[in-house]
């Protein structure tokens, strides 16, 4: 697109201005651009403005008439899974680019670009994660699966390393310490496996930045990141859905509300915790309305950073990983947080962990201990402490087994796993 790199610094000003003076609410204009915009998709070109609640089911079965730009579910899953097996992300269909997410749950989804919007993408990333600089400045991003919406952020100025996580991590670790990145971008796993060759000494190089994606950071491994790498750690909350949230400068995460709406879905009676329901106005290629998605999220209290937005607490997980167990043929549900609090509580020892509900009456963990610690003695107390939070809920006769950590970099790490849906 002509003048590309002219319309991400306009849209990097507009994001500025927005996020300081008007940080949750769209714009009257960009609300009208969009009601236009939707009369090219089949889909919404309806008299009646009541939308239908979205989930990626649906947003997959209606992919032809949802999107603007006429392009097929058949022939963009054809483009991007090419990209995937032969890790060339170029191709575009005319001048949309195609990425494919394979998301938390493993079900493939389709997202469409067009130039303008990358050049906004762009312009939220600046103000909101890299920020702007006339500084060289270069970026090791670690992804599943590289797309020109990433490759967009490329300048004279700013070095964009894409490292595919498809490849082994001793490969990543070389490759970083001959880039010399000034800003690190990647998953907590990924981060996870980062911070222990720190630690070996196998890695020595400071980050002005250092930012967590794709899977959710919990508390103790900010913690460790923190203690390991001497320096914060901010939080990108993105999916095939869109940019939806980032850290301001107090630490805490905020929905993106200058431009989505946030209709908030409660599950459970104390009103802690909701499903967001996103409608994302920049979407313009493939409009985002009304999109119900699965995490859980627990609300912030208003932040003194000054923004306006929703400020999210912690992102719990996910509805999928919810464990459910039957009672005296009553349904009880045991959120992942209650898991989470099993296991750490038990010993400060432990650097990571995974617990899967395998079927309806068995349980598996897995430990990853800090050395100096007894495994055989975490593992008794991770048992007994799990043993105990199904006991006072009344749940008998579970079965509970230790196994092992298994990552497969190419699917999203979730240390809560339900596997009986």
């Amino acid at each position: 697109m002509k003048y590309f790199k002219l319309y991400i610094l306009l849209s990097f000003l507009r994001h500025r201005f927005n996020r300081l003076f008007r940080s949750n609410r769209p714009s009257q204009q960009m609300i009208r651009k969009w009601k236009n915009n939707l009369k090219k998709s089949s889909f919404y070109n309806k008299d009646s403005m009541s939308y239908p609640i979205m989930n990626k089911q649906l947003f997959m079965d209606n992919f032809d008439a949802i999107n603007t730009v006429g392009i097929s579910k058949k022939e963009a899953f054809e483009v991007a899974l090419k990209s995937e097996v032969t890790r060339d992300f170029n191709p575009t269909i005319g001048d949309i680019s195609v990425g494919l997410s394979s998301g938390t749950s493993g079900n493939k989804g389709l997202f469409l670009v067009s130039p303008m919007e990358r050049a906004m993408w762009v312009g939220a990333i600046l103000d909101r994660v890299i920020d702007f600089s006339f500084k060289k400045r270069k970026v090791a991003f670690f992804l599943r699966a590289n797309n020109n919406l990433y490759e967009s952020v490329k300048s004279k100025i700013l070095m964009f390393h894409f490292f595919d996580i498809a490849k082994p991590m001793e490969d990543h670790i070389a490759e970083l310490l001959k880039v010399k990145p000034n800003i690190l971008i990647a998953q907590p796993s990924v981060l996870n496996e980062i911070a222990k060759s720190f630690e070996k000494d196998e890695i020595s190089l400071e980050f002005d930045k250092i930012i967590s994606v794709a899977e959710v950071l919990e508390e103790d491994q900010k913690k460790y990141f923190e203690r390991v790498f001497s320096q914060k750690i901010e939080q990108v909350y993105q999916a095939t859905e869109g940019f939806l949230a980032h850290t301001c400068k107090e630490g805490k995460l905020h929905f993106n509300e200058d431009w989505l709406k946030i209709e908030k879905k409660y599950i459970d009676d104390e009103r802690g915790r909701f499903h967001p329901i996103i409608t994302d106005y920049m979407r313009l290629s493939q409009p985002l309305i009304r999109y119900e998605l699965n995490d859980i999220i627990h609300e912030g209290a208003p932040c003194k950073c000054g923004l306006k937005s929703t400020v999210i607490d912690r992102i719990e997980g996910r509805s999928d990983d919810v464990f459910v167990f039957e009672v005296n043929g009553k349904k009880v549900i045991i959120f992942p947080d209650f898991i989470r609090r099993a296991v750490i509580s038990s010993s400060n020892g432990i650097r990571n962990y995974k617990v899967t509900l395998t079927n309806k009456n068995t349980v598996v963990y897995a430990l990853e201990i800090q050395k100096d610690f007894d495994k055989n003695e975490i593992s008794k107390k991770v048992k007994n402490a799990l043993l105990s939070l199904f006991n006072k809920l009344y749940i008998k006769d579970i079965e509970i087994n230790e196994g092992e950590i298994k990552i497969n970099t190419m699917n999203k790490f979730k240390r809560i796993t339900n596997e009986n849906n």
